[in-house]
């Protein structure tokens, strides 16, 4: 863990000095120039990035398509109109372990209740990065006693929703969320809503979904590593308190499309229902972020008698994240293919599910996830 991260820094570390040395040489520096071949995008332009991190192992097992036909607590992330359906308490959490042993953490908690009508719920979603070494050009062994020797950055928000059914086919559905993210000493708050709807069409089980997320405000980062203390009696007889004019960042805002159908073992399934023991559900999603290129993902679901699921899931992310050396080119269709298994059991009267999610990421490694769901 700790020679990747010297990499990483050593890397970052090189992408600022190179450039100033080649312009200080006046050469050119074609490698960073838009080319038909390498143009413009705008991955990094955002902050609060964490939040497009799918939250629940039946949701990431299958791609993360499952806006349309999402239910419960987890859909206050993946569509607040599907928790519309919540006619009983219910509660989920869940655990991601991010790009295998880097520590890094993904958890997610939901609640979601009837209330006037409709459902009320709050949500949860936190990453932490685990703890880095701490040091600067005073203490490059990480030995500062009044700072500490390590830190971790943390990245969090905390929803209240709202989701109820108008008709017998349509639901709506809205999130507000308060979102913060950074380090003791420098973070960065928003303020963000969350907006999403389902339609059921009565078609072979069709159903449509649509969610727009994330929309929210800029906002900039604050705290004492931005501050600093002018104390230079020559320059005036008091200290002075001065802090780094930084830039305004904004949330990832995104859209999601999405159109699923039961296939089969549901009544008005595609193929029939076949004695009711089986279910196959599918899902095909749109995700159209303001920071990334278009993505496709699908994803399959396989039931027996409600008790036992399967699922499969592939999602596309149409960039050069996926791309692998020339030895591992037999490995370049598994980037963002995902997998997993699930158990409910019947537990007074409610459902109790056991989920597990893996998704493979090349270089990355693998994320796995871990869900828990009452009340379903």
């Amino acid at each position: 863990m700790t020679s990747f991260r010297m990499i990483v820094l050593r890397a970052a570390v090189a992408a600022i000095a190179v450039p100033s040395a080649l312009a200080a040489q006046d050469l050119p520096i074609n490698g960073l120039q838009p080319r038909p071949d390498n143009p413009p995008t705008r991955q990094g332009t955002r902050g609060a990035n964490f939040l497009q991190l799918g939250v629940g192992a039946r949701a990431n097992a299958m791609g993360g398509a499952v806006a349309s036909l999402i239910d419960g607590p987890t859909s206050w992330y993946w569509n607040p109109a599907g928790a519309a359906s919540a006619e009983q308490f219910s509660v989920a959490v869940a655990r991601g372990d991010l790009y295998q042993d880097l520590d890094i953490t993904h958890n997610f908690a939901g609640v979601s209740l009837p209330f006037a009508g409709g459902a009320l719920g709050v949500s949860f979603v936190s990453l932490n990065s685990g703890d880095i070494a701490r040091t600067d050009a005073n203490s490059p062994r990480a030995d500062d006693p009044a700072r500490g020797s390590t830190f971790n950055w943390g990245s969090s928000a905390i929803g209240l929703g709202y989701a109820r059914r108008l008709t017998d086919r349509l639901d709506i559905g809205a999130h507000a969320k308060y979102v913060s993210e950074g380090i003791n000493d420098a973070s960065i708050n928003w303020l963000a809503l969350d907006l999403g709807t389902q339609f059921r069409t009565g078609i072979y089980g069709l159903s449509i979904g649509a969610t727009i997320q994330n929309i929210g405000s800029a906002s900039r980062m604050s705290g004492s590593l931005l501050e600093r203390r002018i104390d230079d009696e020559n320059v005036s007889p008091q200290i002075t308190k001065t802090e780094f004019n930084t830039a305004d960042i904004e949330l990832p805002t995104l859209f999601r499309f999405s159109v699923g159908t039961d296939l089969y073992g549901r009544a008005g399934s595609l193929l029939g229902t076949g004695g009711g023991r089986q279910s196959l559900s599918g899902e095909v999603a749109f995700n159209d972020a303001i920071d990334t290129d278009v993505q496709l993902a699908f994803g399959l679901e396989y039931g027996f008698a409600d008790v036992v699921f399967v699922r499969l899931g592939k999602r596309f992310y149409n960039d050069e994240r996926a791309a692998v050396g020339e030895d591992e080119e037999s490995l370049k269709g598994t980037y963002g293919l995902s997998g997993g298994l699930g158990v409910r059991l019947p537990l007074a009267r409610r459902g109790l599910k056991f989920d597990y999610a893996y998704t493979s990421l090349g270089d990355l490694r693998n994320v796995q996830v871990f869900s828990f769901e009452l009340g379903r």
